[in-house]
């Protein structure tokens, strides 16, 4: 049986303070996607099912390096990726790795990351069609 431990994130207090005063003016407001954006000075969201398939891929690839009884450090060593930055993959801290990244540490496990093409929900009538930035 695998045991979860869940760690609290590290804020400083000014960092803490920031995140409540933003929670608890989106409550108050709720602004749009577009004004989150804009002020965020983003581009685009990630889409919820990316941000889980790359939690869902760094949670496996933990699980393994932990099964082959490899410490960060031997990980590191191996991919050539610095231990910290391992780190920040591992705990969420760093959601926005490269295919290229996970591909490395996939590897140095020697796994190999699989995806397959499934139905989308379809189409239903009304409703527009996703566009992506090129």
């Amino acid at each position: 049986m695998i045991k979860h431990v869940h760690r609290k994130a590290q804020r400083t207090s000014r960092e803490t303070a920031k995140l409540r005063a933003d929670r608890e003016r989106y409550q108050r407001e709720k602004p749009s996607p577009e004004q989150l954006l804009a002020e965020g000075g983003h581009r685009e969201f990630v889409p919820l099912g990316e941000l889980m398939f790359v939690h869902q891929i760094t949670s496996l690839l933990k699980k393994e390096r932990e099964r082959q009884g490899l410490t960060l450090a031997a990980l590191a060593e191996r991919t050539g990726i610095d231990q910290a930055a391992l780190s920040k993959l591992e705990t969420g801290r760093n959601g926005n790795p490269t295919l290229s990244t996970l591909c490395r540490i996939a590897l140095a496990l020697d796994k190999v990351i699989a995806c397959a093409l499934q139905d989308g929900p379809g189409r239903r009538p009304g409703k527009k069609r996703l566009a992506r930035a090129r």
